[in-house]
């Protein structure tokens, strides 16, 4: 996980690139999402979640009779809601301000995410002459992030603690 991790994903723009050449999915809501469900920043933070869970759980649920899938489901992972959230929200953040997977996957401009779409309305910065304007697409653009934030900010300390190891 943490040798994924120190993978620029840059490095990973060609064989991404041709790999959803091959399928025709360039220009689709896929080519810009599925690239980020595999984060390898998730399954370390699951990872520490579930290695922080008392064995004694999971075997007082099996003693009461529950198979593996029941555990999983009515023990594991409503304890695991907190670690979720705060993933999803990381990777959310990382999703919204990527602009350079966008860049290369998105060509049409109604698949443009905000990062592209404000950047191919900018043109040349030096010579831009409605700053003010500038400024105020760039703050709209900010306002889902801090939204989110805002919103999950309780269960997104609680999930960073309880990957972390403190209870």
């Amino acid at each position: 996980t943490l040798a994924g991790m120190m993978v620029p994903k840059e490095a990973m723009f060609i064989p991404l690139f041709m790999m959803f050449a091959d399928v025709d999915m360039h220009n689709t809501y896929a080519a810009l999402i599925i690239p980020r469900v595999a984060f390898p920043l998730g399954v370390f933070i699951m990872t520490q979640f579930f290695s922080q869970v008392p064995h004694e759980l999971e075997e007082a649920a099996r003693v009461d009779g529950a198979s593996q899938w029941k555990v999983f489901y009515s023990v594991m992972l409503p304890m695991a809601v907190p670690s979720m959230i705060a993933l999803a929200t990381f990777t959310f953040v990382q999703s919204w301000n990527d602009y350079l997977w966008p860049l290369v996957s998105a060509t049409k401009p109604e698949m443009f995410t905000i990062t592209t779409g404000l950047a191919s309305m900018q043109g040349n910065f030096a010579q831009a002459t409605e700053l003010g304007s500038l400024m105020a697409r760039g703050v709209l653009g900010s306002l889902p992030l801090l939204i989110v934030f805002l919103l999950l900010q309780k269960y997104l300390i609680r999930g960073i603690s309880m990957s972390s190891g403190g209870k």
